[in-house]
């Protein structure tokens, strides 16, 4: 049991603690927003309308752990929402307190004129 115990300890450690992730495509395609794009996680309502664009899987077996909060969870997944074009990620913990799963969205600010950004004229033109 304790050689047992030592195999896996060692194999979770060759796998190391960043985390894989699973991406499935559900939404439009879209343009990459460059690989640390700012995007938001949000675990209340949304207001604004949206489109879901894919759903990240974080698999456990391959980092040896599941992101237990925020911070660790937005590590994992930065790479896929910005890889696709995503503004803002939706997650799902589990009972135990892991951040296994990820919606990944994209606000449309043209059904939503509160969400547009003002243009300012340019001076002279």
């Amino acid at each position: 049991m304790k050689l047992l115990r030592t195999a896996i300890l060692l194999t979770l450690g060759f796998f190391g603690c960043g985390g894989q992730t699973e991406y499935r495509q559900v939404g439009g395609v879209y343009a990459g927003r460059g690989p640390d794009c700012e995007f938001r996680v949000i675990r209340g309502r949304i207001a604004e309308p949206y489109e879901e664009v894919g759903i990240i899987d974080v698999e456990a077996f391959h980092s040896g752990s599941l992101p237990d909060d925020e911070e660790t969870f937005k590590r994992v997944v930065t790479e896929d929402v910005c890889r696709v074009g995503g503004h803002a990620i939706i997650p799902a913990i589990d009972v135990y307190g892991h951040w296994v799963v990820g919606t990944v969205i994209r606000f449309q600010p043209a059904q939503c004129a509160r969400c547009r950004v003002p243009v300012v004229p340019k001076e002279g033109g």
